[in-house]
């Protein structure tokens, strides 16, 4: 894994973690005058790439760095259902390319972020303001609704999925929302072979020919989609 900020570079999990820490914590310093603001950061990755991974250590870490009110908030819970995917106009397809753009509720998804934008930043002292926000639950492979509850004391929130950073609207007025934009890339090779494992452990496919044809048709066309309309970071990634 490498990070590269400008003309810095560290490698490995550990170091780019403690420098995404050190990005948070000059992000928090610099919005001091404005304590009621909440930090969004939007954390893109083509399929495969390992940014939940990168996420998961990040708010895992951010507490040894002093910050204690972060939370990361996941686009996959606006997949649509498999109920409304049935009523598209060529459901076999939309099947077929479920995780592609068109295949998520992109409106619910700027509700969210909007609101996460505009919800003040509220102390121990004042009424706190839960926003809600479905997940994914991947054994029903369905989403699950209001099954994230984001307190309003939270000072920094990590906004997470392929499309954070998608330059095609409606996608793209994510990044105008967001205060700073992180990109996990890897190698297609390798996006390859996590995808077809993920396949496989989670069910969706039951032999490693259907896992693999599923990524070539599917997940790795998303990718490519992603890295040639890229709105270009603050920060890229390399896992």
């Amino acid at each position: 894994m490498t990070i590269a900020v400008k003309q810095e570079a560290v490698t490995g999990l550990e170091e780019t973690v403690a420098l995404l820490c050190a990005r948070v914590q000059d992000l928090l310093a610099r919005q001091a005058s404005r304590p009621g603001q909440r930090i969004l950061i939007a954390l893109a990755g083509v399929p495969g790439s390992g940014k939940s991974t990168v996420s998961a250590a990040l708010l895992r870490a951010l507490p040894y760095h002093g910050i204690e009110n972060a939370v990361v908030v996941p686009m996959d819970g606006f997949h649509y259902s498999k109920a409304a995917l049935s009523r598209f106009n060529d459901p076999d397809f939309a099947f077929r390319r479920r995780g592609a753009p068109f295949t998520f509720d992109v409106a619910g998804f700027l509700r969210l972020v909007m609101a996460l934008k505009k919800t003040p930043v509220t102390s121990a002292g004042e009424p706190e303001v839960i926003i809600h926000a479905p997940s994914f639950g991947h054994a029903i492979q369905d989403p699950v609704i209001d099954d994230i509850a984001i307190s309003s004391r939270t000072k920094v929130a990590v906004i997470e999925g392929n499309y954070v950073l998608l330059n095609e609207g409606p996608w793209s007025k994510v990044a105008d929302l967001v205060d700073e934009s992180w990109f996990v890339d890897v190698s297609p090779d390798v996006a390859k072979e996590r995808l077809v494992r993920r396949h496989l452990q989670a069910g969706i496919e039951q032999t490693r020919e259907a896992a693999a044809h599923r990524a070539e048709e599917n997940d790795m066309p998303n990718g490519q989609l992603i890295r040639s309309k890229l709105i270009e970071p603050d920060v890229r990634i390399l896992n």
